[in-house]
């Protein structure tokens, strides 16, 4: 991610160059708060008998505390504010990657979560502050047939933060 990608010194050199960062549903906060029951037993037992540390990262259970963990310390970074236009692509459907992960929102959820509420609440804050001169776009996916005729087109975007959901392309 890109994020991570800053702590690299091979990038250095292209830090500069950054333009467009595209995101198709990636878990920028983590898999916290997932509807789906068996996605969260794999990742329990994929963390348990796989020893996965990107999953035991992604779970936010890589330190005791969840300010100590590395997405929490990702979350920090201002490398999303490097580039000039962030477009998150995702879709409530999918089963695997929470939705608010993806668009980078909050979520009911951590709102009453006395374990990692508080942080979630934190990373959301500290991703989304320094990207206040950046073109942040949600390009919201359905694979869902269409029901109204209002909106004809199955793949729709919603431009920066609250406007309106606007037709994209049809497919």
């Amino acid at each position: 991610p890109a994020p991570a990608a800053r702590q690299k010194p091979q990038l250095e050199a292209l830090l500069p160059r950054l333009h467009t960062y595209i995101s198709l549903s990636g878990p920028h906060l983590g898999m916290l708060y997932t509807s789906n029951m068996l996605v969260e037993l794999g990742v329990w037992g994929l963390r348990k008998w796989k020893n996965a540390q990107c999953l035991t990262e992604l779970s936010l259970k890589d330190a005791k505390q969840p300010t100590d963990t590395f997405l929490y310390t990702l979350s920090k970074g201002d490398m999303l504010a490097r580039f000039t236009n962030v477009l998150l692509v995702s879709s409530a459907e999918d089963r695997y990657v929470p939705h608010h992960s993806a668009r980078l929102q909050l979520c009911p959820e951590a709102m009453h979560d006395p374990r990692f509420g508080t942080a979630f609440v934190s990373m959301v804050h500290n991703i989304l502050s320094p990207l206040q001169c950046s073109n942040l776009v949600h390009v919201d996916v359905s694979f869902l047939p269409l029901i109204s005729t209002k909106c004809p087109h199955p793949l729709a975007i919603s431009a920066p933060r609250a406007r309106p959901r606007l037709p994209l392309m049809r497919l």
